[in-house]
C-alpha cells in the first residue's frame, strides 16, 4: 500500500482507533494538513513518525514529489486537522494523481463532525446535501445560500464563529420557522446542540457572548407549502417565490423543479417569450 488516508478524533483523541494509531506509528510519513495540530495527536500517543506539511498552498507542488516518492516506495499516511481526510480538505488531487499511476490507497475510516451533527439535530437525515463552507465572496455566498433554503431536503453545511450569527439572520429573514440545528465543540467537554426554528436561534446568538468554535449548521428542507397544489399559473407561482425572497432566476428554476418542467420552458412562459 502507497497510502494510507487516516481519519483522525474531531475532538476527543480518546476517539481513535486502535487502527488508526498502528497505521500512523507504521507509515513512513505523515502528510499533514497543519503540522502544529498534527502534532497534539502524534505526542499524546507516542507517534515518532516524520511529518510533512500538505495543504491547500503546497499541494500542486507538494503532490509530484510524494507520487515519486511513492515510486521509490515510501509509505504515507494523510490526515487533515480533524476527522476525515479530503472532505472539504485537501487530498483529492493526490489521490486522483495515484489512480493515474496506478499506485494503492485505502482508507482508514473515523467520524466527521457534518455526520455527527445531523444525528444530533434530531431533524430527517434519511436524505441529505453535504455543501461544505460557503463561498467567501458575498454575490457567490447569497446564490449559494439560495440554493441550500430552496433545497427539498435537509442540508448540512460549516460555518465559522464570525459569520454564524449572519446565516442564522439570513435563513430568518427567508423563512423564520425553518427548523435550524447549530452545533459546536462535537465530542469535547463544552459539546453544544441546538435545534428550533431559525427565530429563536436568532434570539438565542443575539447576545454579545463571543462565539468560539466551528459551527455545523443543519438545515430543514424546503417544503412550499402555498403552492404544493399547483392551483395557479405559472407565472403566479413564480411571484410568489420571488415574494418570499428568491430572486426571479432562482424563482423560475424552483417552479420548473416542483412542476417537473424544463427551466428554459418556465423562462420563457414567464417572460411570454
Amino acid at each position: 500500500m502507497n497510502l494510507y488516508i487516516v481519519g483522525t478524533p474531531i475532538g476527543n483523541l480518546e476517539d481513535a482507533s486502535f487502527r488508526q494509531i498502528d497505521t500512523l506509528k507504521n507509515v513512513d510519513v505523515i502528510l499533514a494538513e497543519d503540522t502544529r495540530m498534527t502534532i497534539k495527536l502524534l505526542n499524546h500517543f507516542d507517534i515518532d513518525t516524520p511529518l510533512k506539511s500538505y495543504h491547500d498552498f503546497n499541494k500542486e507542488t507538494a503532490t509530484k514529489d510524494i507520487i515519486e516518492k511513492m515510486k521509490d516506495g515510501t509509505v504515507f499516511a494523510l490526515v487533515s486537522d480533524a476527522g476525515m481526510p479530503i472532505i472539504s480538505d485537501p487530498g483529492y488531487e493526490l489521490v486522483k494523481s495515484m489512480q493515474q499511476e496506478d499506485l494503492k490507497y485505502t482508507v482508514i475510516p473515523a467520524a466527521s463532525a457534518f455526520q455527527q451533527a445531523i444525528v444530533l439535530s434530531g431533524i430527517e437525515s434519511f436524505e441529505f446535501t453535504y455543501f461544505g463552507f460557503l463561498p467567501k465572496s458575498n454575490k457567490k455566498r447569497k446564490e449559494k445560500l439560495e440554493e441550500i433554503l430552496t433545497h427539498d431536503k435537509t442540508s448540512v453545511l460549516y460555518e465559522s464563529p464570525y459569520r454564524v450569527k449572519q446565516l442564522i439572520d439570513d435563513i430568518y429573514k427567508f423563512d423564520e420557522n425553518r427548523v435550524v440545528s447549530i452545533s459546536r465543540e462535537i465530542t469535547k467537554k463544552f459539546e453544544q446542540t441546538v435545534t428550533d426554528s431559525a427565530k429563536n436561534v436568532k434570539e438565542m446568538l443575539a447576545s454579545d457572548i463571543p462565539l468560539k468554535g466551528e459551527f455545523v449548521i443543519v438545515i430543514e428542507g424546503y417544503i412550499d407549502d402555498s403552492v404544493e397544489e399547483f392551483d395557479m399559473d405559472i407565472n403566479t407561482h413564480v411571484d410568489i417565490l420571488i415574494e418570499r425572497g428568491l430572486k426571479p432566476k432562482a424563482a423560475i428554476k424552483e417552479v420548473a423543479k416542483l412542476r417537473k418542467l424544463k427551466t428554459q420552458d418556465v423562462y420563457d412562459t414567464y417572460h411570454r417569450i
